[in-house]
């Protein structure tokens, strides 16, 4: 039975998974990249929201692994001031991810459907059949074009290394791939 959306909501869906952190930036990491990662890495000046969908700030290790109860916490804060601001979720998921400097945007995405599939979350825009989840309003969905841009961290020496090496390990280990 779907919980109500007014109670309940402060305990995070608990997993089998421990909380781990990843550093997605160092060398046998972007080795591995994937071109969806890499697509959203040489974006991440001119698209933020596809960079945050799937990349944390560099240097930014990214969290693996169950929401805590704090993230639990401001997910549910971000997840109210989300709807009062756009009315509907399911789009943007990269800038509302924002929010989680270890979290990006398909992280949020995942825990939001969770959350609505275990009735902690009411969303009339998803259903459920026989325990997966499946989204019955696509159409209604707008991603934000807010003018969004970087962080003021991409200006720091730090970022601008990790910028610099990743750039290179990209030429180096996926040339076939970006142009």
């Amino acid at each position: 039975m779907p919980r109500d959306t007014d109670t309940d909501t402060d305990t995070p869906i608990p997993t089998k998974k421990s909380i781990e952190e990843e550093d997605i930036f160092s060398e046998a990491q972007v080795k591995q990249w994937q071109l969806p990662r890499i697509k959203a890495w040489e974006s991440r000046r001119s698209n933020p929201e596809a960079y945050a969908f799937r990349l944390t700030v560099p240097g930014v290790e990214q969290r693996k692994g169950p929401w805590d109860a704090q993230e639990h916490a401001l997910f549910m804060q971000r997840c109210q001031e989300w709807k009062e601001k756009t009315k509907f979720m399911g789009s943007s998921w990269g800038l509302f991810s924002l929010a989680f400097p270890h979290r990006v945007g398909y992280q949020c995405m995942n825990y939001y459907r969770r959350l609505v599939c275990h009735g902690t979350l009411i969303d009339d825009a998803y259903t459920t059949d026989d325990g997966k989840i499946r989204c019955l309003h696509k159409s209604r969905f707008t991603t934000l074009h807010d003018a969004v841009s970087l962080g003021p961290e991409w200006e720091t020496e730090k970022v601008k290394a990790i910028e610099k090496n990743v750039d290179l390990w990209i030429r180096q280990y996926h040339c076939g791939i970006v142009a």
